[in-house]
């Protein structure tokens, strides 16, 4: 991270994204990914665009699409924006990500105030603990 005016909530939610950025990639792996979060001070929402690169490739747009979050939010509904808004972009630049254990993608889902991948056939996974799954 070079520079961020971000809540600490949401620089927990970053950290939490990162460590499920390095597994579960089908169709191409990440190389990297920049990021910068935009603040709308009309809404009070927050946008993390991104550019994706993956290996081999060229670096991607910034860009997002997906669910914003307000600055104000806690840990898990900012990180459930995130990870909704950087799995828009992977997908953009060609890779499935998080791809589940019996295939397809899993979603962001808050599930009891949590946020959690959720595969096709409802195995769910906290935001973040993917890679300890592997």
């Amino acid at each position: 991270m070079t520079h961020s005016d971000l809540p600490d909530a949401w620089l927990v939610a970053l950290d939490r994204l990162v460590q499920d950025l390095r597994v579960r990639q089908y169709g191409g792996d990440v190389e990297y990914i920049d990021w910068v979060a935009e603040y709308e001070s009309d809404s009070g929402m927050v946008w993390l665009h991104s550019a994706v690169t993956v290996v081999g490739g060229s670096r991607g747009r910034l860009a997002c699409s997906g669910l914003g979050a307000s600055v104000d939010d806690d840990v898990e509904l900012a990180l459930l924006s995130m990870a909704d808004l950087v799995q828009n972009e992977v997908t953009e630049a060609g890779t499935a990500w998080p791809w589940g254990d019996d295939g397809g993608f899993m979603r962001a889902e808050l599930i009891d105030g949590v946020a959690m991948w959720n595969d096709k056939n409802s195995h769910v996974t906290r935001i973040g603990d993917l890679s300890e799954k592997n």
